[in-house]
């Protein structure tokens, strides 16, 4: 049994996790996505990459034992092999899974300003767990078409203007009552639900692309023929992600999940996927209140 926890996630640059190599198209080097819907991800081996290695930062730099130890060479190997019973090694699989991270609020420019968008699947199953002292109680419509239903934020009296579509607006009559985070009230302001079609859409629309060129180290200057796009998922997006703790394995699921924790100001500081030298990857994590416990087979 995987005893699940939910964290969310505030990325504060735009985050860059490249499928590898070149792609005939309008953008050179892309992102990640989803398969099913054509909607950008954070891989969980991304995220479990980046987690591992903070944590053996964290680990030589806390721990009493490998402090202890006489040069880095020796910290290192004494962090390494107190993680490796958290994350496995090539020998053994270890007590982590780490779930690809979802889109939840995706930010748009429109004429009243940024507005986040989102689904009534992903509304209800991030957040339609948790309980009314968590944060602001909203009503989420029972289907979607393609119109913007507004949730928190937006003038309804008129339609919603994101320059290249308009989108009209319809308020939630009947519909069901979930959660939004207290975490989220300062940075989401205004709120409206899509369907999942014009989700898809209006986010591949809206990614940040951004033109490069590589630099010849030979000569310090652009190199000849090497200018190059990248797209991004930009900041303000909120991203939310599932781990896994084994219970099979560990009856302590605490230790892990704080040592998972500990790793978060390293997310914040140094980021995660491509391009952080650019300015690219730093997000802000931070935990939503609901658990639960699911079966799976190995």
């Amino acid at each position: 049994m995987d005893n699940l926890k939910k964290f969310f996630g505030r990325a504060l640059d735009p985050i860059h996790i490249g499928t590898g190599g070149y792609r005939l198209g309008a953008v050179d080097n892309t992102i990640v996505r989803e398969t099913a819907t054509d909607i950008p991800k954070v891989p969980g081996t991304s995220l479990a990459g980046v987690i591992r290695e903070y944590a053996t930062i964290w680990e030589m730099e806390n721990d009493n034992e490998c402090k202890s130890k006489g040069d880095e060479e020796e910290k290192r190997s004494c962090a390494e092999g107190k993680i490796k019973q958290y994350f496995g090694d090539e020998n053994k699989q270890g007590k982590l899974r780490f779930y690809d991270g979802q889109i939840i609020f995706f930010p748009v420019a429109s004429i009243q300003g940024t507005v986040w968008i989102t689904m009534k699947e992903l509304l209800e199953y991030w957040f339609g767990e948790l309980k009314e002292e968590c944060g602001e109680k909203i009503k989420i419509p029972d289907g979607s078409n393609d119109k913007a239903y507004v949730i928190k934020g937006v003038n309804g009296e008129k339609a919603l203007n994101f320059g290249w579509i308009l989108l009209e607006i319809e308020r939630v009559q009947n519909g069901k009552n979930i959660v939004l985070p207290s975490q989220l009230d300062q940075c989401v302001k205004r709120i409206v639900v899509t369907s999942d079609k014009l989700f898809s859409q209006i986010v591949n629309d809206n990614l940040e692309v951004r033109t490069s060129v590589r630099i010849d180290p030979k000569t310090g200057t652009a190199a000849e023929k090497a200018l190059f796009t990248y797209e991004a998922i930009p900041r303000g997006t909120i991203i939310g992600f599932e781990v896994g703790i084994d219970m099979c394995k560990d009856d302590n699921k605490e230790i892990i999940a704080s040592l998972i924790e500990n790793t978060f100001p390293y997310l914040k500081l140094l980021g995660v996927g491509g391009l952080t030298t650019r300015g690219f990857g730093r997000i802000e994590i931070m935990k939503l209140g609901g658990e639960k416990n699911v079966n799976y087979q190995s």
